[in-house]
């Protein structure tokens, strides 16, 4: 369409007037069907010239020619508006997100009720049928595991129908209230005048088998989990029980996004990062900076800290060592502030009256009279509180089992930042999906191997030295000199001998509270557990006889008290150490970001006051550019669906938002553009321009 011309008005700047009426055309003016070009209903339409329009427009209004043609109501059918998807959700060869592609098909009823607002209405058939959970045997290809199978059947009335309409209901409440078209009808002699149209969503329930629906859904009884072997979610198949672990979120959540593709919304989840950028582009207003290389060096670290943190971790393991000496090295301090804990905590009239009240349940009524003597016996003149506090700080904290602690805390603490999402302007919060293949891309016989040696080793620490020969030397053994105190291992190292000290976190943490309350929850767990014996498994009968009670009383002190002391050290060591860990990685990201900022944004002539960076880390930042460059280049010009076909990706991304990964119902204006370009098309007045979409 030509730009509009323009008719200049005394009383007002010059404003656009429609291009027929500018060329002196006849205007053909749409009935309540919608327009005869866009697939309407064919009923007669009105042809006036432009001179006697404006005529009549200046006399009676816009809103009284627009009621003499017949464009105060108007319904729409949008059918089969068919596209289709690529999501990186398959397993592909080393550990890269392979491609499928899906396809969407919207339906749906779009009226406009004059100036007051829209509805979007989809009708939606729910049925039942199975679905295929076991794959063919060769050569055989089909049925598919997911696959429908069998014939159709009518829900009948019940539960199952109750759980369709209830759910649909709650989905899309998601939905209504938000979406709003904005625009704005012309006037030739005055303002033109704006116009709201709220938007309605609705999902009507249909139930006959030969019902016209604009979608069907087949609702799968409680009996089959969602989430199970060929049992995904998704917009034709609802679920009565669902695998949390596999969909966390909550139905209403779930199904909202359903619904979403029932309107012709695609998924916003496992994509490349050229759709992710096609969809930025799409989303961002157009005033907004571009966001796609802060995206691209959000990315780079990513994969750089997944890339280091096998490499990080093995040699973190290579100087546990030294770590776990130093920590053990302080034993007898914690076990002596141990027992003086466990001497009062034992006592407390909270852990005095669990110990009663177990012994009263496992003993027969006549003996209740002697329990109280056999509690108080038990905690105080027969209570060694120097050997359960060193029994349970052995438990905690020998070698081996704190290795493996302060390990599996370093892993977690180097996978958290991959769980935080990167604020992306004009787009909301975005999820960086490093995949497997480049967790292992720094691993033994790679390319990397070396730079990321070197560059955990300055990071981490070094290896601790390997222990004296038997015999060698002269008098008590002395703990290694302590690795660099900037280096993870050295602080770790460093820190047990705060312990002795007042105010240490040994002291805050280990009392006599402290004790007896992990002293109750340890004594009322073995109690439950007790309570549920395994199927087959007879309770044991009541005591009968008082050496039998005391005797349990014994048990139940000691185990509870060891368990105290146990959990208590544990504790000490988790609190101490895991805000170092998560330092380290803080830190360490840090420098990655550092990195990457000077050698994918700054400048070449501010290069040299940057400084010079370190080897390795450079080879590492520089080696994980190429691959994205590279995925970036094998996925150019693809948009938001490049195909089944596309090359597999080392990162996927997630929008956090309803139509992404659910972990937020948030929607954007973009995400309607489809849906606003069928109201312009088929919907607006002949005096109305575009409208578009605003979203709260």
């Amino acid at each position: 369409m030509n730009a509009p011309t323009a008719k200049a008005t005394p009383d007002r700047p010059s404003q656009p007037v429609p291009e027929a009426a500018s060329a002196g055309q006849p205007l053909i003016l749409d009935g309540p069907q919608g327009l005869a070009a866009e697939g309407g209903s064919g009923e007669p339409t009105l042809a006036m010239t432009s001179s006697a329009v404006l005529g009549l427009q200046q006399a009676s209004g816009n809103r009284a020619v627009s009621s003499m043609v017949g464009l105060t109501a108007q319904r729409v059918a949008v059918t089969n508006q068919a596209t289709s998807e690529t999501l990186f959700n398959q397993s592909a060869a080393g550990g890269q997100a392979g491609a499928a592609q899906y396809s969407i098909n919207a339906n749906y009823e779009m009226t406009r009720t004059g100036d007051t607002g829209v509805t979007v209405q989809v009708r939606i058939k729910f049925l039942r049928q199975t679905r295929n959970t076991v794959a063919p045997a060769p050569p055989a290809t089909t049925p598919r595991v997911g696959q429908l199978v069998g014939p159709q059947t009518e829900i009948p009335a019940g539960t199952q129908r109750d759980f369709a309409t209830n759910t649909m209901r709650d989905a899309v409440a998601h939905w209504s209230g938000r979406l709003t078209l904005v625009g704005e009808e012309w006037n030739a002699f005055r303002e033109n005048t704006r116009k709201r149209l709220p938007v309605t969503f609705q999902a009507v329930p249909v139930w006959g088998l030969a019902e016209e629906a604009h979608n069907t859904v087949i609702v799968h009884p409680p009996s089959v989990i969602g989430g199970s072997t060929g049992n995904p979610i998704d917009a034709g198949n609802f679920y009565e029980t669902k695998s949390d672990a596999s969909y966390p979120a909550n139905n209403d959540i779930i199904y909202a996004h359903e619904y979403g593709h029932l309107i012709g919304i695609p998924d916003e989840y496992s994509q490349s990062n050229a759709q992710m950028n096609a969809l930025l582009h799409q989303a961002a207003p157009g005033s907004a900076a571009s966001s796609l290389a802060a995206l691209d060096r959000a990315t780079v670290e990513r994969m750089v800290l997944a890339a280091m943190s096998r490499p990080m971790f093995a040699q973190l393991q290579t100087a546990m060592p030294t770590v776990t000496g130093a920590v053990r090295a302080q034993m007898a301090t914690i076990k002596a502030r141990m027992a003086t804990a466990a001497r009062t905590g034992v006592t407390d009239p909270t852990v005095r009256a669990e110990l009663t009240a177990e012994l009263i349940a496992a003993s027969e009524a006549r003996l209740a009279g002697g329990i109280p003597n056999a509690v108080a016996f038990e905690t105080t003149a027969n209570f060694s509180s120097r050997n359960r506090a060193g029994d349970g700080v052995e438990a905690a904290l020998g070698a081996a089992t704190l290795g493996t602690r302060i390990g599996d805390a370093y892993w977690r603490a180097l996978q958290a930042p991959h769980a935080t999402n990167v604020a992306v302007s004009g787009l909301g919060d975005v999820r960086v999906n490093v995949q497997g293949s480049v967790f292992s891309a720094a691993g033994a016989g790679t390319p990397q191997a070396a730079s990321a040696a070197g560059l955990a080793t300055s990071t981490v620490g070094p290896a601790a030295p390997a222990p004296a020969a038997a015999g060698a030397g002269a008098g008590a053994p002395a703990l290694p000199s302590l690795p660099p105190p900037t280096t993870l291992a050295g602080q770790i190292s460093a820190m047990p001998a705060t312990w002795a000290s007042a105010g240490s976190a040994l002291e805050a943490g280990v009392t006599p509270a402290a004790f007896s309350t992990k002293m109750v929850a340890a004594l009322r767990s073995a109690a439950a557990a007790a309570a549920a014996p395994p199927p087959g498994v007879a309770p044991p009968p009541r005591f009968a006889r008082a050496p039998e009670m005391w005797r349990r009383a014994l048990q139940l002190v000691t185990n509870g008290s060891t368990e105290a002391s146990r959990q208590l050290a544990t504790d000490l060591v988790s609190s101490s150490v895991e805000p170092i860990l998560t330092a380290n990685v803080a830190a360490f990201q840090a420098a990655v970001r550092t990195e990457v900022t000077r050698l994918m944004a700054t400048p070449p002539s501010a290069l040299a006051a940057v400084g010079v960076p370190d080897p390795n880390m450079a080879a590492m930042v520089a080696t994980m550019r190429t691959r994205l460059e590279a995925a970036k280049a094998a996925t150019a010009g693809t948009g938001r669906d490049p195909g089944a076909g596309a090359p597999a990706q080392d990162v996927t991304y997630s929008y956090q938002g309803l139509m992404g990964s659910n972990a937020t119902a948030d929607l954007r204006a973009d995400q309607f553009q489809p849906m606003a370009g069928q109201f312009n098309s088929r919907l607006k007045t002949f005096w109305e321009r575009a409208f578009r979409a605003e979203v709260r």
